[in-house]
C-alpha cells in the first residue's frame, strides 16, 4: 500500500495552518504581557530561593525567550523565500478596470519622479544651507585674525 499525497489535501492543510496563527499585534500583546510578568516572578524567585530562580530561567531559554507558542510555520527552503517572505508584496493587483489601472499606473510613475525631484531640491537646499554656513564661518575666522593682527 502506497500513500500518495493529494496536493488538494495538502493545500487545505495549508490554509489551515495559515489560519491557525496568531496575529502579529496579539503575538506582540502576548509577547510584551508575559515579558511583564515573567522577569518580575524570575527576579523574585532568584532573590528568594535561587535554585527556583534558575529554574525559571532555564525553563524559559528551553521554551525560547518571551516568543509566543504559536503553530509553527513551515521552514523556508531558501534564504530568498525567507527574504521575500518578511517583505510586504508589491505586486499591484489589478482593479478589474483597464482605465483606472492605467491612470493609477501613470500616478505613480509621476509620483515616484516628483519624489526624486524633491529629494534633489532637498539635497541642493541642504548643500546652500551648508556653503552659507561654511561661508559665514570663513567670514567670522577672517574677521577674527583682522582683529588679532590690528591689536599686535
Amino acid at each position: 500500500m502506497t500513500m500518495t499525497a493529494d496536493p488538494q489535501d495538502i493545500s487545505t492543510r495549508t490554509a489551515r495552518v495559515e489560519q491557525s496563527q496568531m496575529p502579529v499585534p496579539v503575538q506582540i500583546l502576548s509577547a510584551v504581557l508575559f515579558a511583564a510578568f515573567a522577569i518580575p516572578v524570575t527576579i523574585v524567585a532568584l532573590n528568594v530561593f535561587w535554585p527556583a530562580g534558575v529554574a525559571i530561567a532555564i525553563i524559559l531559554a528551553w521554551r525560547g525567550g518571551f516568543a509566543p507558542t504559536g503553530t509553527p510555520s513551515a521552514a523556508p527552503q531558501n534564504v530568498e523565500e525567507a527574504v521575500n517572505s518578511l517583505m510586504p508584496t508589491t505586486a499591484q493587483k489589478t482593479s478589474g478596470n483597464a482605465s483606472f489601472d492605467a491612470y493609477r499606473t501613470d500616478m505613480i510613475k509621476r509620483l515616484e519622479a516628483e519624489q526624486v525631484n524633491f529629494e534633489s531640491f532637498l539635497t541642493r537646499l541642504r548643500d546652500a544651507k551648508d556653503k552659507s554656513e561654511f561661508d559665514a564661518f570663513m567670514d567670522a575666522r577672517a574677521k577674527r585674525k583682522d582683529r588679532g593682527s590690528q591689536g599686535a
